[in-house]
């Protein structure tokens, strides 16, 4: 979970301090499901509303995503 960002958006939306980070990362602290039910709850909602606008433009003008190569371009990085 290193190097994701998750730190930063937590920190940003004043989730938590940044005393409690690593607590909250490591799942040592009792406000740590919470973050993650949160930040959860906030990549479905992007995720429902890019599926959503996908639909509404049409299939035709955007080429599918190839995921496959997404993520092994991710790992490598």
């Amino acid at each position: 979970m290193e190097a994701t960002g998750l730190t930063d958006i937590l920190m940003e939306a004043r989730l938590v301090g940044s005393g409690t980070n690593s607590k909250i990362m490591s799942g040592k602290n009792s406000r740590a499901m919470a973050c993650h039910k949160t930040v959860l709850e906030a990549l479905q909602r992007l995720l429902a509303e890019a599926f959503l606008e996908s639909i509404v433009k049409g299939s035709s003008t955007r080429k599918p995503i190839n995921w496959k190569a997404f993520v092994q371009n991710e790992e490598n990085e």
